[in-house]
């Protein structure tokens, strides 16, 4: 499994989103990530996640399965 994005590159890629469904899309794939790494118990990059997911929460998008 390649290394996850930074979350300073998550907030660009979501800063520089054109549209708000382009937005969307770019949470999803992130989220989709995150699960997936929440699955495996990969505990490397588990920090870095539970940041990410701290900032799709404040910006509106759920996150409860990081619960």
């Amino acid at each position: 499994m390649p290394a996850p994005i930074r979350l300073r590159e998550l907030i660009r890629t979501i800063r520089t989103a054109r549209t708000q469904a382009e937005e969307r899309e770019m949470i999803q794939k992130e989220c989709a990530a995150i699960r997936s790494s929440f699955r495996e118990e990969d505990n490397t990059y588990r920090c870095r996640n539970v940041a990410k997911l701290l900032y799709m929460h404040m910006l509106g998008y759920p996150a409860h399965f990081g619960q």
